[in-house]
């Protein structure tokens, strides 16, 4: 077994939920894409208690104390060279989770699976965007979770697709909602029960958009039309929450950013799950050099805030 291991683990995007009815016996049903960057990239080796260094390094401990006493294992150190942003809706603490699992299995030889960590943790139980990004990357539909099973198994693998190397994503994260989105956050369980069930016409159409539009333009690679569904996919949504919301998007801010890369000449955009990050896919790295100075211009008159430029991850987590 090695000495030490390194964990490199991608972000994702959310693009929103199929089916928030349940009639059918299932519920959410989440669509995503897995990201080259930003990345988490987590060093681990054996020790005798739980330590841990570097950006999000108390996070890192207590999930690692959770791993020890919910699945006996023993101690763990950490040094994280690089994090993904907190609470912007890119799957930070779910990449952390399964990284810090991951370490565990290589280092002390393994006894549990990455599902029996998650499942310990409570993660990816109602959305499995974050744990198929992790295992095997590019764009995720998960089947939803059946309302028996809810935090007990995580959702079903239902399509991937590798998403062609040459195109890139362009992440826009404004700095000024996120104290909004992180009182969000803080009450996700509570807004999430209070929400209305979702109208079986909604859900009938947003599932229709995925299977229909969506998951094609995608198995053939037609980037106007997946940018295209992904914003009709992505806006229908916003109908459902926009009662939570105020609005379509989680604040007018990302509004405005969307009708920008509109401006840009992006076929289509989305918010990934409860904002602040919005995104687009360009065909090439120079269109979404293009547009990422736009974005840098534009944030920094509005608050602040980061552009990243991404591959598609086709991959998910690498160990070294």
């Amino acid at each position: 077994m090695p000495e030490r291991v390194l964990v490199s683990a991608p972000a994702h995007l959310h693009a929103g939920n199929m089916d928030l009815h349940g009639g059918l016996g299932r519920l959410y049903g989440t669509v995503g894409f897995t990201i080259s960057r930003p990345r988490l990239v987590l060093e681990a080796w054996r020790c005798s208690g739980t330590r841990a260094e570097g950006p999000d390094a108390e996070r890192a401990e207590e999930l690692a104390e959770r791993l020890r006493g919910r699945l006996g294992l023993p101690g763990l150190c950490v040094r994280i060279h690089e994090s993904i942003p907190r609470h912007v809706g890119m799957g930070s603490t779910t990449a952390l989770a399964l990284a810090l699992a991951r370490a565990y299995q290589l280092l002390y030889g393994g006894g549990f699976s990455l599902e029996d960590a998650a499942l310990a943790l409570g993660r990816s139980t109602v959305s499995a965007l974050g744990f198929y990004s992790f295992t095997r990357g590019g764009m995720v539909v998960d089947g939803g979770f059946r309302l028996e099973e809810r935090g007990r198994s995580i959702p079903p693998l239902i399509a991937r697709y590798e998403l062609p190397a040459g195109w890139r994503f362009v992440v826009a994260v404004p700095r000024e909602p996120l104290p909004a989105i992180l009182e969000v956050k803080e009450r996700e369980d509570e807004v999430l029960d209070a929400m209305p069930t979702m109208s079986e016409e909604m859900a009938m159409r947003a599932s229709r958009i995925v299977l229909m539009k969506l998951m094609p333009a995608a198995a053939e690679a037609r980037l106007r039309e997946l940018l295209e569904a992904l914003e009709e996919f992505n806006s229908l949504l916003g109908e459902y929450w926009a009662a939570r919301q105020k609005g379509r998007y989680c604040c007018p801010l990302v509004e405005e950013g969307i009708r920008l890369l509109h401006r840009l000449g992006a076929a289509g955009a989305a918010q990934s799950s409860w904002g602040p990050t919005f995104y687009t896919i360009a065909p090439s790295l120079s269109e979404a050099l293009r547009i990422a100075a736009e974005l840098e211009k534009w944030l920094s008159s509005h608050g602040g805030g980061s552009v990243y430029l991404a591959g598609p991850d086709n991959q998910g987590a690498r160990v070294l």
